[in-house]
């Protein structure tokens, strides 16, 4: 991949570098679109402007590629969706993980004090029962870590239970 602030491109002149643009345009054959995007999204980032301003900008880009604001529009819808499609599934793996972390919790507390138990009354029955106990749950806390740290998309069925239980409580608590 090329580098577009390299040495030969920049030349320090006080605290900025002056870069040789057409050293820098010759470069750019050289990236993909992503690296594009992320080049575009750091120079964005650098600049003082107002969302109205950055939005001008954007439709004055496409106008100079031929691309329809129309077109522009139902991309910001798509990026928006996926997005927010992003955030969910996200979300969705924290909560299932930390449920996961409360399960293990438990499990742990629960076995520490019957193993204590078991140790306490082994002079009574005679009998180790604990390891039972630790098996039985272990199997169980096994399948609920497989089931929290699988890869979860969009269509999974569990994932979409999950979204409606959630609308539902949202839709209970905004009445």
């Amino acid at each position: 991949m090329t580098v577009l602030a390299s040495p030969e491109n920049a030349t320090c002149g006080g605290n900025r570098p002056h870069y040789n643009l057409s050293n820098m345009a010759k470069q750019v054959e050289h990236f993909d679109d992503d690296d594009l995007s992320e080049i575009l999204r750091l120079a964005v980032r650098k600049q003082d402007s107002t969302t109205t301003d950055l939005r001008n900008r954007l439709l004055a880009v496409a106008d100079e590629l031929g691309i329809s604001h129309e077109a522009i529009a139902e991309a910001e819808l798509e990026y928006r969706q996926q997005t927010s499609q992003r955030e969910e599934l996200a979300l969705y793996a924290k909560e299932t993980k930390n449920g996961l972390k409360i399960h293990l919790g438990v499990f742990g507390i629960i076995n520490v004090f019957l193993v204590g138990i078991n140790l306490l009354t082994l002079h009574e029955d005679k009998e180790i029962w604990f390891p039972y106990a630790f098996l039985g749950w272990g199997i169980a806390v096994a399948i609920h870590a497989f089931v929290a740290m699988r890869k979860v998309d969009w269509d999974d069925e569990e994932f979409q239970k999950w979204r409606r239980e959630r609308a539902a409580k949202r839709a209970e608590v905004g009445q």
